[in-house]
Order: structure tokens, then sequence, then C-alpha cells
């Protein structure tokens, strides 16, 4: 997702580093962070509620990055033992501590109102990436602090099946794979949305259901990754399609705004095409990318995992221990501390970034591809910005 889930460095495929994704990520960040904090939450805004559309963005960018991975690097000899170190070293560890702690500070205040949900799931299923089966089955968020998290659920269960596609079929097909894929999801939500056989949350947080916002960006990288795709001829559309795509999505919500039946049907799918097309502008080098490119919106990608992983437990604790209530925004005091939440998660998503995250990500890439090919031929690296 990247968040929802950090994705592989993000480097062009000459080997630079593309800085405008790291503040793609960063600013995703920062909308989750106001989505949160500041509407959706008692008396909170609704005009500030984009954090939905930043866990779009971030599926973009994780299925962008891994899918340009494994195109290029699938023909090494110990691609899966290297891309799986890899893969547990960045995002394992900073996972399962975030989980832990938030289940700690739940039970260590166990017998305090502010931590009671409407629904709880066990442990275990946030341990094994299952939280979302919980979603769907119960139509709750479980608890509460660790809610972001499915989006990470649905990332990994992504990467045990991705690499398989791109091993098994033949390279002729890709396109043709994902963009079913992503069609099926669309005739899944439909089939949910219309006859109700399950409850809606199932749309939201499945895997199939999720299908065409999870493998846009796996599209745009075998797109960019094409050799016989000249992709100069349609740069112009692909700055203007996002714009065009987000406002048939509007068009959709105005048809209904109280049901959103089509909205929910089709607009994922709208979305996530609009922000592939986005994503394909900024590193192929578009004006859009200068943007994206400052230290600020770094700094946000650089920590943008971790704060994305306890920010709603930094955000509940300080309510619950000062005001001895969940978080809102009714009072001044509910402002202020909301306010000093901001710095709160920022400065433990900085930490926790630091001491685990960012040492264990240096140590997954000691693990060096190795020399020996398999004697797959790529598709020819196109170079990127």
């Amino acid at each position: 997702m990247q968040p929802a889930e950090p994705g592989p460095q993000t480097q062009s495929a000459g080997g630079g580093r593309i800085p405008a994704l790291d503040g793609v990520r960063g600013l995703m960040m920062i909308l989750v962070l106001v989505s949160h904090y500041f509407g959706e939450i008692k008396n909170g805004f609704a005009a500030v509620e984009f954090g939905w559309l930043a866990v779009q963005m971030f599926f973009i960018l994780s299925g962008f990055l891994i899918g340009r991975l494994i195109i290029e690097r699938k023909q090494h000899a110990n691609f899966f033992s290297v891309f799986i170190m890899r893969r547990l070293c960045r995002t394992i560890p900073s996972y399962m501590i975030s989980i832990l702690l938030i289940f700690g500070v739940a039970w260590l205040f166990r017998y305090e109102s502010w931590t009671h949900f409407a629904t709880d799931f066990p442990l275990w299923s946030y341990l094994t990436f299952t939280q979302n089966v919980f979603m769907g089955l119960t139509g709750g968020v479980g608890q509460y602090w660790a809610a972001p998290s499915w989006t990470l659920a649905l990332e990994e269960q992504l990467y045990v099946l991705l690499p398989l596609v791109f091993f098994l079929a033949p390279q002729r097909l890709w396109l043709r794979i994902f963009i079913a894929v992503a069609l099926l999801a669309v005739a899944f939500r439909a089939v949910i949305f219309i006859t109700g056989i399950v409850d809606p949350m199932w749309a939201l947080v499945m895997l199939p259901t999720r299908g065409d916002t999870l493998v846009a960006g796996v599209i745009a990288a075998i797109v960019y990754k094409r050799s016989d795709i000249d992709l100069s001829r349609f740069d112009l559309l692909l700055r203007v399609a996002p714009l065009v795509l987000m406002i048939l999505a509007i068009l959709l919500v105005l048809v209904d705004p109280i049901e959103r039946r089509a909205f929910n049907i089709v607009g994922p799918l709208f979305i996530s095409a609009g922000f592939a097309a986005l994503l394909l502008a900024i590193v192929r080098g578009a004006p859009e990318a200068k943007r994206f490119e400052s230290r600020f919106l770094g700094f946000f990608g650089d920590i943008s995992y971790c704060v994305y992983l306890t920010h709603l437990m930094v955000l509940g604790v300080l309510h619950g221990v000062i005001l001895q209530s969940k978080p809102e925004l009714g009072t001044a005091a509910q402002w202020l501390i909301t306010l000093a939440a901001v710095p709160a998660a920022i400065g433990l998503g900085w930490a926790m970034t630091v001491l685990i995250e960012a040492p264990l990500t240096t140590y997954g890439r000691s693990w060096k591809w190795s020399e020996q090919r398999t004697g797959y031929s790529p598709l020819q690296h196109r170079v990127a910005i």
C-alpha cells in the first residue's frame, strides 16, 4: 500500500533514486494524518477526509515498485531468497513491533473505557495478516488503533501471489492477466453491492474485490518496462487522465449521493487508473514531479510506514490519559491534545524508523543479487528520469 507499507528503494531503472516517489509517499502520509486526526473523528471536518484516497495511492505506489523490481530482478538465480529476505527485513519487524505495542498499551489500560471498541479481533489475526478476513466477517474494524493495518494484510497477501504470476505466466500474458484481475474486482464488487450477498465490508478489504487497486500499479510497471511501447506519445494523456478519471468518479457520487452504489462498484477502478497514470507521468519526469521532490515531503516519505502503523494509537492514548475519553474535536482542550498528537506521532514514527526500520532495511539490502542468471531475458530496461 506503503504505506500502506514501504516499497523497495525508489530508484530509477538506471540506478538513480527517484525522490519524487518518496515525496508522493510523504504527501499521502500527511493526508492520512490530517484525515484521521481532523476528519474521521467525532466533531471532525468531512472536507479533510482524504485518507481513503491516500491509501489508494499507497497501493498503486507499492504495486508499481514491487512489480518493477520483479521484472528487473527475476532473472537472478537467487531471486526468491533475496526478494523474501529484503521484504521481511523492511516490513515485518516494524509491523510486528507496532502491533505488539498497540495491544500492549491497550492491555495496560484495559479497564479504561477509551480502550474499548465496537469489535475486537484476536492478536493472532494481526500477526498472520488475516485481520481483513475478520473485518469482512464482522463488518467492523477490530482494534481501532490497529485499523490501518488491514492494508498491510492485503499487500502481504498480494506479495505471495505476485511473483508466481510473473514466473509462471508467459510474458506476453502479463498485461492481460492483471487487466483481467482488475475487471474481475469490479464484477465482484457489483455482485456484493447489488445482491447484498455478504457484508459490504468484503468489497472494501478483501484481495479479490480490491484487485483493481492492488494491480493498477503493477500494470503501470509492466507498461513502463515494455520496450515496445513508446510512452513519450502518451505523456500528455498521462498528465490529463488523473483529472478526467477523478471527475468521472465524482460524477458517480453525484448520480447516487446516498447509497453511492455506482461509485462503490466502478469508482475504485477510475481512481486507481488515474493514480497509476499520475505515477507514470511522475517517473517519466513530468513537471508535476518537481513538486514532490522537496526535503519536507521526502522526510515524511521516509518515516511514513512507522507513522502509519502507530499514529492512531498516539492520538488515542493522549486523549485517553489526559481527558479520559476517546478522541474528538469538541472543546479547546481536545483540539490542543489533537494538535499535540501530530508531532508526537511524527516523533514516534521517526524514532522507530531510525532504530528499527532503517537498520534492518540496510541489513536486508546486504543480501545481494547473484551474478548467475536463470536464462530468462527480462523486458528491456527503460531509463527513467
